[in-house]
């Protein structure tokens, strides 16, 4: 982009001073704007500006030392180019398609295979771009290394292979990083600290725990016998915006102050206009590709909550809301003429479907508009539940709350420790389990809550600890034996593989 002729400006509305612009990085100043706003722009742009990032694969092949998903994962992360990234339909926009096609996604195929007795890397610019796309530039791994190879995403030995089809779609950093343009967005204000700010967060000294950055240059420094002014309000900002290479810095900037007036002209038109249903003439904002909510300007499950758009109603409206949580996302909510709320029946991310909602037995849509029903519904989350974690621990509590991403709030917990046939209870009190840490969860029978089966016994806390590092202590001699034997055997040790990263 071209920044000469911006100098003789007046210096009237917000104004920009481009500093330094270069292919990964843009150092500008913003000045006459509200403090509000230049750090919603900072918000957007590490967040808000779409990009094209890899969303599924699917493995074919696989005989390498890395398990699917780590590859997977990897994939995810590679910078893709999303130059003209408006030419890509999200997933959920898309007339075309119920998955991906060609006018929502881009698919990149990857197939390597080591047929020497070197060790063979496997590179981004290994990723093949399939035709057609929405554009030449879409798609495209970024690659910025001299050698010309990008980033590393396997490696393989003799007669290993990899095969996977790779489809990118649309996305937004709100949902995940691999979406994010940037890799940092620096922002300062007031570098001479003459609004006092900093004054608040200090140990000591706040000269030497707040050092004064280079931007202290662009703005003259206060004097010592300078009046405090207590009206003063930031005027100026300092933004070093530096991008991962899927978008040109600049291009980061305009798209996020597209996508901020995409959101202000779906807050006017939601203050103006009679039907909250419509679009805003094309104003929707961003969205996640595979847009599970339905809700209008860009409410992806990065910014919604579990029932949906419940602004503005009574607790009444809530809870009817609230009963038509379901799988299918069937029937109407129960209320006046029986018409559903703005935005579509309240939906729940993918994680609940497998996780509270079966066990917590909240599909059921028939109408319940009794003060009993409604304490059912209530009573329906204090359930007492047992919890099996990823890492084998197990807890024993009654449900108080949760959230849409599964995470728990567990009431007089206790973990229940196994060792040989005795078993202890620790009390945990108030838990708060992560969703993503949970491998199993079911709902405890209470009638059946105090029958310990055969041959198991209750002892105390101290006895089942000692014979528990005991045992483990055991494990790992037979462990390291095991592993001794194996390299005589000529087989690599577990965890001794070369460091991929």
């Amino acid at each position: 982009m071209d920044y000469n002729g911006m100098d003789g400006l007046e210096d009237i509305g917000p104004r920009v001073t481009v500093r330094q612009a270069l292919r990964d990085r843009a150092d500008f100043t913003l000045e006459n704007i509200d403090l509000s706003f230049a750090n919603s722009l900072r918000r957007t742009l590490l967040a808000e500006v779409p990009t094209m990032a890899i969303d599924l694969v699917e493995v074919q092949v696989n005989t390498s030392s890395l398990a699917d998903e780590f590859i997977a994962h990897r994939l995810g992360l590679i910078p893709l180019n999303s130059k003209n990234v408006d030419d890509v339909a999200y997933t959920r926009d898309c007339d075309y398609c119920e998955q991906y096609c060609e006018h929502c996604s881009v698919t990149l195929d990857l197939h390597a295979r080591c047929t020497g007795d070197e060790i063979m890397k496997v590179y981004a610019r290994d990723l093949v771009v399939a035709e057609p796309r929405p554009n030449e530039w879409v798609g495209t791994p970024v690659i910025t290394d001299a050698q010309g190879l990008g980033s590393v995403i396997c490696k393989l030995r003799q007669n290993q292979e990899i095969r996977m089809k790779c489809i990118a779609k649309k996305g937004i950093a709100k949902e995940h990083a691999k979406w994010a343009p940037t890799s940092a967005v620096g922002f300062e204000y007031d570098p001479h600290n003459k609004l006092k700010h900093v004054d608040y967060w200090y140990e000591e000294d706040p000269e030497k725990e707040w050092p004064k950055s280079a931007n202290a240059a662009w703005e003259e420094a206060p004097q010592d016998v300078e009046a405090f002014d207590f009206a003063a309000q930031p005027s100026k900002y300092y933004f070093d915006v530096e991008s991962v290479g899927n978008l040109e810095p600049d291009a980061v900037v305009l798209q996020g102050i597209k996508v901020l007036q995409q959101k202000l002209a779906a807050v006017i038109q939601e203050f103006s206009s009679d039907d909250r249903n419509g679009d805003v003439d094309g104003f929707g904002g961003p969205r996640s590709p595979d847009g599970m909510h339905g809700g209008d300007y860009g409410m992806d499950q990065g910014y919604t909550t579990p029932f949906g758009n419940t602004g503005g109603q009574t607790i009444s409206d809530e809870f009817r809301a609230m009963e038509n949580l379901s799988i299918q996302d069937s029937g109407a909510v129960a209320g006046s003429n029986n018409v559903p709320p703005p935005g579509g029946p309240p939906q729940l991310p993918p994680q609940m479907f497998t996780t509270a909602a079966q066990l917590l037995d909240l599909t059921d849509t028939s109408p319940k508009n009794t003060m009993a029903d409604r304490r059912a519904i209530v009573w329906r989350i204090i359930e007492k539940l047992v919890l099996v974690f990823r890492d084998g621990r197990k807890l024993i509590g009654v449900l108080r709350s949760w959230d849409q991403f599964a995470n728990l709030v567990l009431q007089d917990t206790v973990e229940r420790i196994f060792v040989e046939d005795l078993y202890a209870d620790i009390s945990r009190g108030i838990f708060l389990v992560r969703g993503e840490n949970v491998l199993l969860l079911g709902e405890i029978d209470l009638d059946k809550d105090d029958y310990i089966p055969e041959p198991f016994r209750k002892a105390s806390a101290e006895e089942v600890h000692a014979l528990t590092v005991k045992k483990n202590q055991a494990m790992k001699r037979s462990d390291k034996v095991r592993q001794a034997k194996l390299q005589e055997l000529g087989f690599e040790a577990e965890h001794s593989g070369e460091v991929l990263f």
